[in-house]
């Protein structure tokens, strides 16, 4: 039985399959580098969402199903850091201090009826009108401020505006009166005249309102705070009607006597504070919660009211606060 030998290999040929087999570990090493990359892609593309189509689809699901518009409420996403779905329906507009203000369907359906829409109406006017009487009442400050300032008299008098109106206060000591009278001094009337000419021009009416300390009275021509408090407001009414001209009919005078100091009577500078004559410019728009009575700087309604001015001042009896 003869043998059959295997042809040998020249020593070139062997060296030339050892190269090729070392090398086929590159042929693996690319495979495994493109398919990260085609990972790392696809990874990529799904982790991108298309807030535009993701709000379209919530919406169809909502109008199919009759759900609420809200995609899992209570899950996370790991790609958007954490945020919700519904974040990402919040802030499509690309403004995210304005939250969307859901509309329901019947608020689309529903128009609004005669009554609401008369309603709707009423208020807006209501609001015209207000606005146009804060620029005429802050005009008139103005006017005022510019009179006293021309007279070196500005510091006698503070303004503010209030749901009432425009408050003018006018301390009492060394301006309009003296400690306990009711007697108006010469720079109290130039106060008054610098005031008149700018209320003459509102149509407002105008309440006169005499404020004093908690310090009670004892002796002289007043009984009580009350008494003075009401004296000194039909005072200044009655200058104002007789020497300024303003109209008697728009006028009102009331005494609250210690019953609404300003700040509290504590020391002899607040006492000082609290006693003054306001002029409040009453204003014609009310809201709803005005339209039973005249509402206080706190919000309560007199119990009486204002007094009027009679001929002779020192026969009026007490006001009410």
């Amino acid at each position: 039985m003869s043998t059959a030998r295997r042809p040998r290999r020249r020593h070139g040929e062997e060296h030339d399959e050892e190269e090729a087999n070392a090398e086929r570990w590159l042929l693996t090493y690319a495979d495994m580098i493109t398919l990260l990359m085609v990972l790392f892609i696809v990874l990529f593309a799904i982790s991108v969402v298309d807030k535009k189509k993701f709000a379209e689809l919530a919406d169809g699901l909502s109008h199919n199903f009759g759900a609420s518009s809200k995609i899992l409420p209570d899950g996370t996403g790991v790609l958007d850091g954490g945020k919700t779905a519904n974040d990402d329906l919040g802030t499509l507009d690309n403004n995210p201090a304005q939250p969307i203000t859901p509309v329901t369907q019947a608020e689309i359906s529903t128009p609004l009826s005669p009554e609401q829409q008369a309603q709707l109406q009423k208020d807006q006017a209501k609001q015209d009108v207000l606005k146009q009487q804060q620029v005429s009442l802050a005009e008139a400050e103005q006017q005022i401020e510019a009179a006293l300032k021309a007279k070196g008299l500005q510091n006698s008098v503070s303004f503010r505006i209030t749901s009432r109106g425009l408050v003018v206060s006018i301390v009492t000591d060394q301006v309009l009166f003296d400690t306990g009278k009711a007697d108006l001094k010469p720079v109290g009337q130039q106060v008054l005249d610098a005031v008149a000419p700018a209320l003459r021009k509102l149509p407002n009416d105008i309440s006169v309102e005499g404020h004093t300390d908690n310090v009670p009275i004892s002796g002289g021509l007043f009984a009580s705070n009350w008494e003075l408090s009401a004296v000194r407001a039909t005072t200044v009414l009655r200058y104002m009607v007789s020497t300024d001209g303003l109209q008697a009919s728009r006028m009102s005078a009331t005494g609250y006597a210690d019953t609404r100091p300003v700040v509290a009577n504590d020391t002899p500078a607040h006492q000082q504070q609290n006693r003054r004559v306001e002029v409040v410019v009453l204003s014609n728009v009310l809201s709803d919660d005005d339209d039973d009575g005249d509402v206080g700087d706190d919000g309560v309604v007199p119990a009486t009211g204002a007094a009027s001015a009679p001929s002779d001042p020192t026969a009026l009896p007490g006001g009410s606060s």
